[in-house]
């Protein structure tokens, strides 16, 4: 039986149909410290764009782990890209900030003769500008109530400009009090800070930004699949899933 599976994964392997195909990829800060690397999926039918970033703040796990997810995921037309973790250090060292001790999600557009976290900011901005999605998913968390001296973000979504997502935010809202979405409703907040992805792109770019916001205090594995659904949902209101 098991000289019989290898003669058939060799067989397979030969067989155009069957060969591993390499994922889509391409480098951000190519050659440089900061370089990072944007996973690409692809349908097979024509569609939207959708530009997918977590980890901007290292140690917010779910985050980069749910956008580390999408990446294995499979769409039936448009385009995704995916950066993850975009700070790099950060999720490795289970740190907020980068190298340098600065908020990589204070630095946009950043600069490209910069600190790292400019630096860094100027790579992963200039590749929004270039790919022009219709949408950026932005991947984070918060401590919530651990940190009562700052507002509670719990399970909320981030706008800067609803108006041109519209439809897609109230669905948001809508499905996620019903329970057609996840398990807890979703709350919608603005303005997000200066010098943020969410506040430049949207600002800068007019390409509208989705932050998403889980809690820290609840189960990683929970927190994780929350990141996930709302992803999923959005693709799947672009017609890319």
């Amino acid at each position: 039986m098991k000289r019989l599976a290898i003669l058939l994964a060799l067989a397979c392997l030969l067989l155009s149909g069957c060969a591993t195909q390499q994922p889509e990829e391409y480098k951000i800060a190519q050659g440089t410290e900061w370089e990072n690397t944007v996973r690409v999926l692809r349908g097979k039918e024509d569609g939207a764009a959708v530009y997918v970033i977590g980890g901007v703040h290292g140690d917010e796990t779910a985050g980069w782990t749910a956008a580390n997810r999408v990446k294995d995921w499979d769409v039936k037309a448009g385009t995704v890209y995916i950066l993850s973790p975009a700070n790099v250090y950060g999720a490795e060292h289970d740190q907020r900030e980068t190298r340098s001790k600065r908020d990589l999600n204070r630095n946009f557009p950043g600069d490209p003769e910069g600190w790292d976290a400019e630096r860094i900011a100027a790579s992963i901005y200039a590749d929004i500008a270039d790919k022009r999605p219709a949408i950026v998913l932005d991947l984070h968390e918060t401590r919530g109530a651990a940190r009562p001296e700052r507002d509670d973000l719990s399970n909320s979504i981030i706008l800067y400009d609803v108006a041109p997502v519209a439809d897609l935010v109230w669905g948001l809202l809508e499905d996620s009090a019903s329970g057609a979405l996840g398990d807890v409703p979703l709350t919608l907040l603005g303005s997000p800070p200066e010098g943020s992805v969410n506040r430049t792109v949207s600002e800068e770019l007019k390409i509208p930004v989705i932050t998403v916001e889980t809690w820290r205090g609840e189960e990683l594995g929970t927190r994780v699949e929350r990141q996930l659904d709302i992803v999923d949902y959005v693709l799947r209101h672009y017609a890319l899933r």
